[in-house]
Order: C-alpha cells, then structure tokens, then sequence
C-alpha cells in the first residue's frame, strides 16, 4: 500500500492467496508434471531448486514465453510473490488488471533478463497499483538467459480487502434493527388508518430533506404523534426501511410499489422509485398486468399522488401484454375495464 493508504489499513483486511486458476498460457513442457497447471496453488517445490516436477516450466524456451492467472479474490495489491524454482531471473515483466476490464497494467519490467542458480522468491511491489483491486497477473518470461527451462512453482498474491461492504451490511443490519426494535425512539408517526410507526429524529432528519424540513414544524418537546397524510402505513414503512438502509424490502405488493413510485419525489429519494419499478419488474404476470395498467393510470381520487401517472409502470404493462396478448385478452381481468381503459390499452398495446 501506499503511504497514502496507510491510514485507512485498521479498517482492511490484509489478504494472502495463491493462483487459483490459469487462463492462458505461451507454451508448457507436457500436460502434467510441468503442466501450466502446476502453478495453481501453493508451493509443491520451493524451497528445492533444479529441474522438479511440480511447477510449471516452457515448452518452447523462447523470449516471449507468457502466463496469465487469475485468483479467487479481486484485492488492492501490496506485492506479488513468485516462486522460481530454476533458472530464476527469466521474468521480465508483471502486469496485473481486474478481471472486468481489459486494460493491463505494469506493475514491474526489465529490459533484459538474467539467471541464477538458486530458487527464490521474487518480490514485486505494487505501489503503482495500489488504488485499483486486481485479481488477474501476467508473467513475461524470457528464457534466452538461461538457454534453458525457467520453472516457476506458484504465485502469491498480497493485497487488502476492504472492509467496507461486510461493514456497511453490518451497519445496515444494525439500523434495521433499529427500526424493529424502538424502545429509544423519539419520534412518533400517526398514518390516517391511525396506526404509529416510532423512529428517530436524528437519523431521520440527518438522512432525508423531506424530514429534515418537517422536524423544523415539530420541535423536539411535541410529544404528538405527527400525522403523516396520503400514504398508507406499509409504504411509509418502506420509506423508512429504505432511509435506514438503502434498499426497501424485496418482496412487495405491487399496490405498495405504484404508492412508493408515486411518492419517491415528494420524500426527495428518487432511488426508491427505481428499487420499487425494479421489483415490479419481476412481479408481473399474466393475473396482475391489467391491474397494475389500471392502478398506474391517474384516477378521480382527492389525494394528489394518485393523479400522478407512472408512465414506467404502464409501458411496462403494455409491453408485457404485447408478448403475452392472447393469455391477457383472455383473462377475467380484461372483462372488467371500462370501454374507454379497454380502448386506451388496446391502442397502447397495437
């Protein structure tokens, strides 16, 4: 690591691994013993040195003699440890990349190789590196120093895991506990079918505009529930979920998906209205399309967010019909639109 990332170490985890699989390779003396394989996973010859069975040594002995490998884990590297086992010095340059992207890049190179008559364990450190995870190295061996085969036994790949996702879960799982659990609460929400749903201020108004801006009317000392309007209390509830952890339930109704959709805007959380679109998504089928067609549509309702139109939702639910059309024309659903929706939708769907 760099010095600059020393001060983020007592929250990564350092990690140690070998090869775990070869993705190509230049050449390998036989399909076995000396096979490109060998290079997979711990030491089988070092600290031995010579001609040994166990590590991967080159069919052709040439200069541009090449492996690619890759391990388990992408991490952000502090070194790169190879193990050669005869002839070592052949390497001649370390490149390393994530496997989802292309690019490679120099960790270390050499104009010109040279040999020795010992193994060793070649150290290369990936200061140049160190921001970006990898989990794929590229050897370039050039045996013309040697004459002979260059054997490497294995490769060792030292980096850190961030500990960052397995913390945020933990975090996001103790907020939700939260949320369950509400003997500190102090704040207090009546929704109009009179149910309460306790929580916190300061996560609350530290997380979102919308309560931010509605604790400026309630002061601290009002003990009153605040009554919350237009929304039903399993929505409500979603929200919430989400301002504690960033995601909402995975399995809703698709009723609570449209009302959450509907109200992303006014709790200034846009992200809501794709979690819950992204779930509608994997909801819908052949019973519920023409329902979800009609519910996403304005209606005569007095509350403002019914009148808005989820345009998503309703191209969603024409393009469903339009792969689906003799099953939903079919179904007792369809039956009960009105002329004018039954119009509307056969106009969406030709």
């Amino acid at each position: 690591m760099t010095e600059s990332n020393n001060d983020t170490l007592q929250t990564w985890k350092r990690d140690e691994q070998w090869v775990s699989r070869v993705i190509q390779y230049s050449s390998q003396y036989n399909d076995n013993t000396w096979s490109a394989n060998q290079i997979i996973g711990p030491p089988k010859v070092y600290p031995r040195y010579g001609d040994l069975n166990g590590a991967w040594a080159q069919g052709h002995r040439a200069a541009d003699e090449y492996i690619i490998v890759e391990f388990e884990r992408a991490v952000f590297p502090d070194q790169i440890d190879i193990y050669e086992t005869y002839n070592p010095g052949a390497v001649v340059k370390v490149s390393a990349r994530n496997g989802n992207d292309n690019d490679w890049v120099t960790v270390w190179e050499t104009p010109s190789p040279h040999t020795e008559a010992h193994s060793r364990i070649f150290t290369v450190p990936c200061s140049n590196i160190s921001s970006r995870e990898i989990n794929q190295i590229r050897l370039d061996v050039n045996c013309t120093a040697a004459g002979s085969w260059c054997e490497i036994d294995c490769i060792k790949l030292v980096g850190y895991a961030s500990h960052r996702g397995s913390s945020y879960k933990e975090l996001a799982t103790n907020l939700k506990q939260l949320l369950l659990n509400d003997y500190l609460a102090d704040v207090f929400f009546q929704l109009d079918d009179e149910q309460i749903i306790p929580s916190y201020r300061n996560i609350l108004s530290s997380r979102c505009i919308y309560f931010e801006q509605l604790f400026d009317e309630y002061p601290l000392d009002n003990n009153q529930p605040i009554r919350i309007k237009n929304i039903s209390y399993e929505a409500f509830y979603q929200i919430l979920h989400f301002i504690y952890t960033e995601t909402i339930e995975p399995v809703l109704p698709y009723t609570i998906c449209l009302e959450l959709m509907r109200n992303a805007e006014e709790y200034y959380l846009s992200p809501i209205y794709n979690e819950a679109f992204m779930i509608l998504k994997k909801l819908i089928n052949k019973t519920n399309v023409v329902n979800i067609f009609v519910d996403s549509q304005s209606s005569s309702n007095d509350n403002q967010q019914d009148k808005i139109i989820l345009n998503d939702a309703i191209n969603l639910c024409v393009e469903f019909i339009q792969k689906n059309r003799r099953d939903v024309y079919q179904s007792e659903q369809i039956q009960s639109l009105t002329k004018d929706m039954l119009l509307q939708l056969i106009q969406l769907v030709l």
